[in-house]
């Protein structure tokens, strides 16, 4: 009995959770080359945006093809995201910078912020993925 109550409980907070559950397709244009990957970082919070490895949600690797990076990331739970992408032409997982701080590497953020200003904030490149929809993150890099 107690075993059947322990299966039906897990099994309802499974259902609920999977109506919380939304995901995301990115598409990373305007690279230069196919060479190296695309790396990102999507973050679910303000807090280490936008180059803490410890703040990020994900961390993310994908092959470039045709000038386009894509990949679609399912099991997304709701709410509000924010995504910092590079080039990593030699895949060493690092950008480069100059002596000054700016990157090197080809850079972007989702939303496509004007950079003017510096780096933009959290809740201007941040998109709400929504429970049981795709949210499509387009981002050109710079």
């Amino acid at each position: 009995m107690k075993l059947a109550f322990l299966s039906l409980l897990f099994v309802l907070t499974t259902a609920h959770t999977q109506n919380d559950i939304g995901s995301i397709e990115l598409v990373i244009s305007e690279t230069a080359t196919d060479e190296g990957v695309i790396q990102l970082l999507i973050f679910d919070q303000e807090k280490g945006w936008p180059e803490s490895l410890d703040g990020a949600w994900k961390m993310e690797t994908i092959p470039i093809k045709n000038g386009v990076a894509r990949n679609t990331i399912t099991d997304v739970p709701a709410g509000n995201y924010a995504i910092t992408v590079f080039h990593d032409h030699d895949e060493d997982g690092k950008i480069r910078k100059n002596k000054v701080g700016y990157p090197l590497d080809n850079f972007g953020f989702s939303n496509n912020p004007s950079l003017i200003f510096g780096v933009p904030s959290f809740n201007k490149c941040s998109q709400k993925v929504l429970a049981g929809q795709k949210t499509i993150f387009e981002i050109e890099l710079k």
